[in-house]
């Protein structure tokens, strides 16, 4: 922050902060308790599985363009694009979705929402380096905090707000559009700051730098098989769970525990791995605990699923955690920072994409979803692998 800021200016920079986080993935997680709904009005299972494949691709392919665009315009102003580009994502897939949608608008929306969502993933973590250089583990806690707490409430929202609603589910998908611009009445003040001067020139040479360099290339690994392990087991866990023996309401309230739990992690660890000079152990350790609560949720007995499902809950969400938080702290600056989440969030969020479709497919042409869930597994040593390489004290060369 800026010498001289006033209590006032904090309160209105961290709370839009936490608010934009909280934004980031309900439009997402509000889906699948939708699921059975949907299909009932005639959506088929290929165009709901797109509402979450499509905007998992613009994650990564959008995610060095809005790099480039941040430092033109500003962090704080390109977020605020993102928050409307969310927005209007939302409106256009809930009426694309209705009988009476175009094809247009059902495909556009889930593009625009994960433009949108770019922003967000992209930026956070330049903006928390340039307002708070001395509390990146503090700062990223609350902010990954927030995000796993809106992640949360898309699932324990979705349906309440399809029974209250006229719009029926239709208008639960298209809440997330009004809740996607609250955060706009806190960022004004930021929006009118005149953003910080960056260097001119080509603005895709600092990726060509950043290829360059192991270490940006670990980072990027354990940002993208984290994000393959969060989707991928997020949007299949209730049918796990039915599988397993749950009936459908304990199906669906298990993840939204999983979640709240998860949100301690993600609020205490990063905070605590912050103040140490190596990260490694803790990133790695969040593979491990996720990849034993995988075997836990396949195997352990019914009455104790639960508990590895909270146990996965902690280990997806304080990964998620680590990953931003080792954006931070292996940058020199802002600027890197910015360019880093870029290339990490491009890449991972790439990879990450088609597999909440493969493992679907794994379990159809498997015959079983032990196999396909089974498979998490292996990107589950992966974070741990890559947890201790990125861990690793020092920065960017």
């Amino acid at each position: 922050m800026r010498k001289g800021d006033s209590l006032w200016t904090h309160v209105l920079l961290v709370g839009g902060l936490l608010l934009i986080g909280m934004n980031l993935r309900p439009a997402i997680t509000g889906i699948a308790p939708l699921v059975d709904r949907m299909i009932d009005d005639g959506v088929e299972v290929g165009t709901i599985g797109m509402q979450t494949t499509l905007p998992l691709m613009l994650f990564g392919l959008a995610s060095v363009l809005v790099g480039v665009v941040g430092n033109w315009i500003g962090f704080a102003r390109a977020l605020a694009l993102g928050l409307l580009l969310l927005a209007t994502g939302c409106f256009a897939r809930s009426w694309g979705l209705a009988e009476e949608g175009v094809a247009a608008a059902r495909w556009g929306g889930p593009l625009l929402v994960g433009l949108g969502i770019a922003f967000g993933n992209v930026l956070l973590p330049a903006v928390v380096k340039s307002r708070y250089p001395s509390r990146l583990g503090l700062m990223t806690s609350l902010y990954s905090t927030a995000m796993n707490v809106g992640a949360a409430l898309g699932f324990a929202l979705a349906v309440p707000l399809a029974d209250a609603l006229a719009g029926g589910w239709n208008a639960s998908l298209g809440f997330w559009g009004v809740a996607a611009l609250s955060p706009l009445l806190f960022w004004i003040p930021q929006i009118a700051r005149r953003p910080a001067s960056r260097k001119s020139g080509n603005p895709f040479n600092p990726f060509v730098r950043l290829a360059k360099d192991p270490r940006a290339w670990q980072v990027t690994t354990l940002m993208g098989l984290q994000s393959l392990l969060f989707y991928s087991s997020v949007a299949w866990l209730p049918v796990m769970l039915q599988e397993r023996g749950m009936g459908e309401a304990a199906s669906y309230g298990w993840p939204t525990v999983m979640q709240l739990f998860g949100c301690a992690a993600s609020l205490t660890l990063p905070t605590w791995a912050g103040r140490l000079r190596s990260q490694a152990f803790w990133a790695s350790a969040c593979g491990v605990l996720t990849g034993a609560s995988i075997c836990g949720i396949l195997w352990l007995p019914l009455g104790l699923v639960g508990a590895a499902t909270v146990g996965m809950g902690i280990g997806l969400n304080g990964g998620f955690g680590m990953a931003l938080l080792l954006i931070a702290m292996r940058s020199k600056d802002a600027s890197e920072a910015g360019y880093l989440s870029a290339m990490a969030q491009t890449f991972g969020y790439v990879i990450a994409a088609p597999f909440p479709w493969f493992v679907g497919w794994l379990s159809d042409a498997s015959g079983s979803w032990y196999v396909a869930y089974g498979f998490l597994f292996l990107p589950a040593v992966g974070v741990s692998v890559a947890g201790a390489l990125a861990g690793r004290a020092g920065q960017l060369r």
